[in-house]
């Protein structure tokens, strides 16, 4: 067996990182007036956005509050929402998360989600049971309480069968 060959390199040059020059790339766009805006690609449902996040803060990229900036405000005015979405305003619906840490001195603070409100609910993060303005426990997914045949979804009407 040739040992090393078909296997991951445990470690890498740094050259290999094409982060640092996405960083900087990034940030001399946003910093000449362009709009740069987060894209997570579903890794990990929601971690992927705080990586995407923090790999703007690499090397001589962004700044915290500029990489904050990116996942929140840019997203919003360039999928045309910022009148609804991305800062927080009078006006604006009330989509955030309360963040136990300062993500500002430490941008890898924003995993550390504790509250998440959705159209001015508040849920705690770990549990997603309601916090204001009622107490309620989330309970049990769909999936996970007894299943009543009643409740299952009618077979599709196909085209050309009718009713």
């Amino acid at each position: 067996m040739l040992d090393g060959l078909g296997r991951r390199r445990i470690w890498y040059p740094d050259e290999e990182f094409h982060f640092p020059t996405v960083a900087n790339g990034a940030a001399r766009v946003a910093r000449a007036g362009g709009r740069v805006a987060l894209g997570a690609h579903g890794q990990l449902q929601g971690l992927g956005a705080h990586w995407e996040m923090w790999a703007f803060t690499i090397g001589s990229g962004m700044t915290p509050m500029e990489a904050l900036r990116t996942a929140t405000w840019s997203g919003a005015e360039a999928l045309g929402f910022g009148k609804d979405l991305g800062s927080l305003e009078s006006g604006k619906l009330a989509d955030l998360v309360v963040i136990d840490g300062d993500p500002l001195t430490d941008i890898r603070q924003s995993q550390k989600v504790a509250f998440t409100m959705k159209d001015g609910v508040l849920y705690d993060a770990a549990t997603m049971d309601e916090v204001w303005p009622e107490k309620k426990r989330l309970g049990p997914f769909f999936w996970q309480r007894p299943w009543d045949r009643d409740d299952a979804v009618k077979e599709p009407v196909r085209a050309g069968q009718g009713r």
